[in-house]
């Protein structure tokens, strides 16, 4: 069974970092801001050596997208109590790397002198942001595909962007080489503390760090009680793909709830705090994995290294579910069908684009379903794939 769908293509791109005038400078600490930071890692600390961390089960979700030289991994997380009691918060973030399945011992702070004694303020770890002459192109319709009038001017550009991309793929693998010579081993490879006032129950921010394998620590506190409350600390261990390799992938799948154009690119100070706000387009994820059958599944990906200028790219959404301990097609839809009107063309031969699909969960009956999202690149010849589960009431 085919279900009926509603397709558009969401166009956009991670890029830049802001320019000098939009950088935030890190501000000296007030006495109390000290105490609530301090308190933080040292709760990381304790929670990094013993494994042990809150038993409140809060929820969190991650999604790992491709940026200029790292991966990009905005994060939603729920504060629990704090949320319900606290007009105020602090926050601290620590990435510990892992290797060969075991987490590193030997990583230290950057923050550490910073926070116990003001001196050498180190630079704030900046996610991604956006300047304001990076706009998406915007939200179409529906995907269609473009005629090709002139197919063998196509083949003779792309003919040219390979020599030119080949010198500049040794070039950019130069560049790899030297920055991680320049990136300290001994350094976590990205921390960072955040103070806001408590407005909703979850509390969005955003991480940078290259591929690899990584536990993600997450501490918070009251901070009208920083002496009379232990902060809440939470892990979580992400995978970071190489997205730089060439090969056709997928970021992860991103459930979401609305997508909003802005009128402009936010400032460096609020994209902190709205990481799923790219450009123009801002991503509301959704609040749970659960829906009725009166919703729209709405999902948004982001797609890296298809092929360009010829643009030929084909998605399909599979559903399944379990018979009998079996996974079993439930149904899917039609190819989603895109082309160099609906994604970004290249910048340095780099690619990269959101596509957003929807799916109306009136035909689904109420169970637990995996939905699969396979890519076809027909310039390439790749294939990429990325899965996620909902559950229909």
């Amino acid at each position: 069974m085919r279900v009926p769908v509603g397709v558009v293509a969401l166009v956009v791109s991670i890029g830049a970092s802001a320019g000098a005038a939009d950088r935030l400078v890190r501000k000296p600490l007030a006495s109390d801001e000290r105490a609530a930071v301090l308190a933080l890692m040292n709760a990381v600390d304790l929670a990094q050596q013993t494994d042990v961390v809150s038993s409140d089960p809060l929820a969190w979700q991650a999604h790992v997208l491709k940026s200029t030289d790292v991966a990009y991994v905005p994060f939603q997380l729920a504060l629990g109590d704090v949320a319900r009691t606290a007009k105020t918060a602090a926050m601290y973030i620590r990435v510990v790397s892992r290797h060969d399945g075991y987490r590193s011992a030997e990583e230290t702070s950057a923050l550490r002198e910073w926070v116990t004694t003001g001196t050498l303020p180190p630079a704030r770890m900046e996610t991604v942001t956006f300047g304001p002459g990076e706009l998406p192109i915007g939200l179409a319709t529906r995907s269609s595909r473009r005629s090709v009038a002139a197919p063998a001017e196509a083949s003779a550009v792309l003919a040219l962007r390979q020599r030119q991309y080949e010198r500049d793929r040794a070039a950019d693998a130069e560049a790899h080489r030297n920055e991680a010579n320049q990136r300290d081993p001994y350094r976590f490879p990205f921390e960072e503390y955040y103070f806001f006032d408590v407005k909703s129950p979850h509390v969005d921010r955003a991480l940078a760090v290259p591929p690899g394998e990584y536990d993600v620590f997450a501490a918070f506190v009251d901070r009208g009680r920083v002496k009379t409350s232990s902060p809440t600390v939470v892990r979580h261990t992400i995978a970071v793909p190489d997205f730089w390799n060439l090969e056709l992938r997928l970021s992860s799948v991103i459930l979401v709830s609305g997508v909003h154009t802005l009128k402009a690119a936010l400032p460096t100070k609020d994209q902190i705090e709205r990481p799923y706000t790219w450009g123009r387009a801002e991503v509301v994820p959704a609040a749970t994995t659960t829906f009725g059958r009166d919703d729209v599944l709405s999902v948004v990906y982001q797609l890296c290294n298809y092929g360009a200028p010829d643009t030929d790219v084909v998605a399909e959404y599979n559903f399944y579910h379990q018979v009998d301990g079996r996974r079993v097609l439930f149904n899917h839809t039609l190819p989603q069908e895109l082309t160099n009107d609906d994604l970004p063309l290249p910048i340095q031969w780099e690619t990269q684009g959101f596509v957003m699909q929807e799916v109306p969960l009136r035909p689904f009956a109420p169970d637990t379903y995996e939905l699969e999202i396979v890519v076809r690149d027909r310039l390439t010849r790749s294939r990429a794939a990325e899965t996620i589960t909902f559950t229909v009431k």
